[in-house]
């Protein structure tokens, strides 16, 4: 557990000054701090960054992602949806995160050329990849899934995107965003400047279920689980206060790597 980190979506009921807390509690390495959940509860930045000296975790940033597309026709939705990534760098230079995740947003409209919407995001990135740059911070781009406007869906689009800015800009690979068709392992081989990995099952009807309950084979999620030389994030959305979603995936991860390393030793 002392490599893993949580995402704070686990605990969405709680303040994230309480989810520093559950993280600890539950001997994770760190959290991923999703700037929608921060604002949401109106939690406090300096309060967050002495948790997390006091505790000594380890924080990462997801930026804002839910309403927002940099890659918008619309002007405006756009400069706005800009505002909200610089607003989350600069939430994490606050609270003392190390990297922030980014989605790369979408198409407006799938039977216009995929290629206007290439240029809005590198337009996009270069203006945010160097406001980053001036916070000392480093932004990750996540690899999405293969649904309609979505159109960073693969190894080479992502890596064609990060490298005219590496290494200001890296990857988030995102398991469950793979297809259920493809072979993650190699889909991750092929993936250049991953600094992230963000894991959680899978079915045909839904992402970031509990690990375990969905289709992803054992092997994979046990492979991904002991990577050790970039966070690895559990994923999911839970609104309970009794943390059910982050129980069944401790109960999955124990089963398959505590138990396994006491059988070891």
């Amino acid at each position: 557990m002392n490599h893993l980190y949580m995402a704070s979506t686990l605990c969405w009921s709680y303040k994230m000054e309480d989810v520093l807390q559950i993280a600890k509690r539950f001997k994770f390495a760190g959290v991923e701090v999703w700037a929608d959940h921060f604002w949401h509860h109106g939690s406090d930045p300096r309060q967050v960054n002495q948790i997390r000296e006091n505790l000594g975790l380890d924080l990462t940033m997801h930026a804002a992602s839910w309403d927002i597309n940099i890659t918008a026709l619309n002007d405006g939705i756009r400069r706005q949806s800009i505002g909200e990534i610089k607003r989350s760098i600069d939430l994490a230079s606050e609270i003392g995160a190390n990297n922030i995740t980014l989605h790369p947003g979408k198409m407006t409209l799938t039977t216009l050329e995929k290629s206007i919407f290439i240029d809005l995001l590198l337009e996009s990135l270069q203006v945010l990849s160097n406001y980053a740059k001036e916070k000392g911070a480093t932004l990750s781009l996540e690899l999405m899934e293969a649904i309609p406007k979505e159109f960073i869906i693969s190894p080479n689009a992502i890596n064609r995107i990060t490298e005219g800015f590496h290494p200001y800009l890296q990857t988030t690979f995102d398991v469950a965003h793979i297809s259920l068709k493809q072979d993650p392992f190699q889909q991750f081989r092929q993936t250049l400047h991953i600094n992230k990995i963000h894991i959680s099952d899978v079915n045909e009807q839904q992402l970031h279920i509990p690990l375990g309950d969905g289709l992803l084979g054992a092997n994979t999620l046990k492979h991904f689980l002991q990577i050790k030389d970039a966070p690895v994030v559990i994923e999911g959305f839970d609104r309970s206060v009794a943390f059910i979603c982050l129980r069944r995936n401790l109960q999955y991860i124990e089963a398959v790597l505590i138990r396994k390393e006491e059988a070891i030793i």
